[in-house]
């Protein structure tokens, strides 16, 4: 009991260093698009804001850090909701609101003006997202936008696994093949829902560009308004902005954003 009591606090603390950095660094971690990204097209003065899928609460702080916004987050995972609310304390911010929540069994109640998905639709099993979507629109106040950032199925990090398998594109081995190496450096995780690395692979819907817009079309009223992609390429400074959305350089796509709104 004292044993598995102590792993907790270390994982605890482990997710706190985790969000601490991620809210912090704006060039160190896997969020660093998303947030040069939102920083050249949004202007959240005076919104109101929900983080689809928190998490450990990192992009919540970094929200009202760089806004004077109000920020709703909520995620399904407990352990996650646990971290978020002990950053939050540690920051102590305001404006920031924080629920456990599962929009399937609890719908939304509130109109946003901004809705964020970073990193959560890749998690989220497609008849789960075909329900969540047609939510997401009706909480979008009028010019309200919905921005998604994902690492698409195709692309060098798409298993989530990769840093412990020792290769990028590891999806594409057989599953029981890759299920293997995946056990053989396996890492107990802080979340309760993906609480190891075969969690969390298990978990992805092996999402891309072309499947995601089908289901959005085919359950919402909504319209994509940009596509934005980082590429490996993107690192050579002739080709910093460009978009690799073909063939065979769509393979090197490390993200995929979206921004959608209203018809």
């Amino acid at each position: 009991m004292i044993a598995t009591q102590r792993m907790e606090q270390e994982k605890i603390l482990e997710g706190l260093a985790y969000a601490e950095q991620n809210y912090c660094s704006d060039d160190e971690t896997h969020l660093r698009y998303d947030k040069q990204l939102l920083k050249e097209n949004f202007d959240l003065n005076g919104k109101k804001v929900l983080d689809f899928g928190c998490g450990m609460g990192s992009m919540m702080l970094w929200y009202r850090a760089n806004w004077d916004c109000e920020v709703h987050g909520i995620d399904i995972d407990k352990n996650h909701i646990q971290i978020a609310n002990k950053i939050l304390e540690k920051f102590t911010m305001t404006g920031i609101s924080i629920e456990l929540k599962n929009i399937l069994l609890n719908p939304l109640d509130d109109k946003y003006d901004f809705i964020s998905m970073n990193d959560v639709v890749e998690h989220i099993q497609y008849p789960f997202l075909e329900n969540i979507f047609p939510q997401l629109e009706k909480a979008l106040n009028k010019n309200g936008k919905i921005f998604i950032s994902y690492p698409p199925w195709q692309g060098p990090f798409a298993s989530h696994v990769d840093h412990a398998v020792g290769f990028s594109w590891c999806q594409v081995l057989p599953d029981k093949l890759l299920l293997k190496l995946i056990e053989r450096n396996n890492q107990t995780l802080v979340g309760e829902i993906e609480h190891d690395l075969v969690d969390v692979y298990l978990g992805l819907n092996k999402i891309t560009h072309r499947k995601l817009v089908k289901l959005i079309n085919n359950t919402t009223n909504l319209k994509v308004s940009l596509r934005k992609n980082h590429c490996m390429l993107n690192k050579i400074k002739p080709f910093k902005n460009m978009n690799f959305s073909w063939f065979p350089f769509n393979v090197l796509i490390t993200k995929e954003f979206l921004v959608l709104e209203h018809k």
